[in-house]
């Protein structure tokens, strides 16, 4: 037996934390309580926090996982369960044409990928092993890209029936649910009616339908009323992800739009929300800047359109007439110059004497891999009423990565790296807008109840020895937009289904993560 003694425990119900040693055999937790007379191999928590492992309820590791599967940023955190395919995008339903393209990109794959649908790639990453467990979404994108490519419009009835059997496909491979991200091509030019019909597929096998909202600015209430009437139409169980309000004259309203959560949970239908603890989001810079229709396509697509000068001057008179808060914009990730990697976009179009918008143009017609950047434009209220929220849950919005070695040369968001003891640290300890108990809830109890988790996100004899002893004195971020991969501080020892993946805040290696496939978990 593994002991786990001398820890306070923190059960991830919501309840009052209390003094108990935590007994692990295999992969379930088997005692807890004065376990000081049992022989067994002791892990000296005294002074710690134990709770359940973290449930990271929005990820994108489907697009890292074949590179990383040591998932260093994930358990450093400690998180033992990733839900991955979020914003409609997943890399398991890629199949070898070039609508694909960004997808490889994303992956920072180069071969051809030898899956054939999402359970091909499920059984590709167990095959390779874990660090922490994965669930899976079906991505809409993806998964409308198969059938319809980048066209637009709504499918005619052939094309929606192959979009609900290769959703259905998925479901029975063990997909948790279905994501959209509809400010993105394909998925924007989904129709609430085509959303439903597919949600629909999902509901029948009570999975969660993640949304990333169609707006989350100047629209933000009428799309969160979009994806309601998704929900309404389909009974499925609705997740809005990563919810904020962009842009300073939006702050505030997420006050409406929580409301509006909680009076359809009133009208019977089942919808929550997730959040990052940062001011900034990262997303394509294209998608950030560019007209809706320059965002087809590959980047080296998008980069051939823009170097045409009559498509560069129709683009620059559309950009001069969209509200863009250029001093807030920061360059993430630019493979094909990392010079502007963590700059101000007005900086360097003031260096180049020319317009950000000019200077958008010209970084995004010489781009050979997908530009990101961070925008400052959260309000820190909003983030803090969002977080407060009994209905929301704690979701990095990143992808699994180590501090240095594959992917390291990106400049990626702090979330990655920072996000659960950014909470524990800065919106537990330093500024209490959340207490232990609530946090660790936020983190566990409740994204597991979205995913249906009986055994998992709760401290508990029974359940999975997925387990997280940390420092409530010293658990803190690191990870900076200026330094995004640095690990936490504080995380002492982390448990995956009963095996240490980190020990005395140390790595170990192993890879006891398990492909959580819906029905099966």
């Amino acid at each position: 037996m593994e002991i786990l003694s001398g820890g306070t425990v923190v059960d991830g119900t919501g309840a009052a934390r209390f003094r108990a040693d935590v007994g692990i055999e295999g992969d379930s937790i088997v005692a807890i309580g004065d376990l000081s007379a049992l022989p067994g191999r002791r892990s000296d928590a005294t002074g710690l926090f134990v709770t359940p492992g973290f449930i990271d309820l929005h990820t994108h590791s489907d697009t890292t996982i074949l590179r990383v599967p040591q998932m260093s940023s994930t358990v450093r955190q400690g998180v033992t369960t990733e839900v991955c395919g979020n914003c409609g995008l997943q890399l398991g339903l890629a199949v070898n044409t070039p609508e694909f393209e960004m997808e490889r990109r994303l992956s920072h794959w180069s071969g051809r990928f030898s899956w054939r649908s999402l359970g091909e790639f499920m059984a590709r990453v167990e095959e390779m092993g874990t660090a922490a467990n994965l669930a899976f979404l079906a991505g809409h994108g993806t998964l409308r890209k198969r059938v319809m490519g980048w066209e637009r419009g709504a499918p005619d009835a052939a094309a929606l029936r192959q979009m609900r059997d290769l959703l259905r496909e998925a479901l029975e491979e063990g997909a948790v649910g279905l994501s959209t991200g509809l400010e993105y091509p394909p998925g924007r030019y989904a129709t609430v009616e085509e959303i439903a019909v597919l949600a629909e597929e999902v509901a029948a096998v009570d999975g969660l339908y993640a949304t990333h909202l169609r707006d989350e600015a100047d629209g933000l209430i009428e799309a969160v009323e979009e994806a309601l009437e998704v929900a309404r139409r389909s009974g499925v169980r609705l997740q809005l992800a990563h919810h904020k309000a962009e842009n300073r004259p939006n702050w505030g309203k997420v006050q409406h739009t929580l409301a509006r959560v909680d009076a359809a949970r009133a009208a019977g239908i089942d919808v929550a929300c997730d959040v990052y603890p940062y001011t900034a989001f990262m997303t394509g810079l294209g998608v950030r800047t560019l007209p809706a229709w320059m965002q087809e396509g590959s980047v080296e697509q998008v980069a051939e359109r823009l170097r045409d000068s009559a498509t560069r001057a129709r683009v620059l008179a559309e950009m001069s007439r969209m509200a863009v808060d250029w001093e807030h914009l920061q360059i993430g990730v630019s493979p094909h110059d990392r010079s502007l990697q963590g700059r101000r976009v007005v900086e360097i179009a003031r260096e180049r004497g020319i317009s950000p918008a000019e200077a958008v143009i010209d970084i995004l017609a010489q781009a050979t891999g997908v530009v990101a950047v961070i925008t400052f434009a959260i309000a820190e209220e909003d983030l803090r009423t969002v977080l407060r929220h009994p209905l929301t849950s704690v979701g990095s919005d990143s992808g699994t990565r180590h501090a240095d070695g594959p992917l390291a040369e990106d400049r990626i968001h702090p979330r990655g790296f920072g996000t659960f003891p950014r909470v524990l640290g800065r919106y537990v300890r330093e500024t209490p807008v959340l207490t232990w108990e609530e946090a660790i809830h936020k983190m566990t109890g409740l994204p597991a109840s979205r995913l249906s988790l009986a055994r998992r996100g709760v401290l508990q004899v029974g359940a999975y020895a997925d387990l997280v002893a940390f420092d409530p004195a010293t658990v803190i971020d690191h990870a900076t937009y200026e330094e995004p991969h640095r690990y936490p501080e504080g995380i002492r020892h982390v448990f995956v289904n009963g095996v240490a993946v980190v020990r005395d805040g140390k790595q170990t290696g192993a890879l006891p993560g398990r492909v959580l496939r819906r029905g099966s978990r």
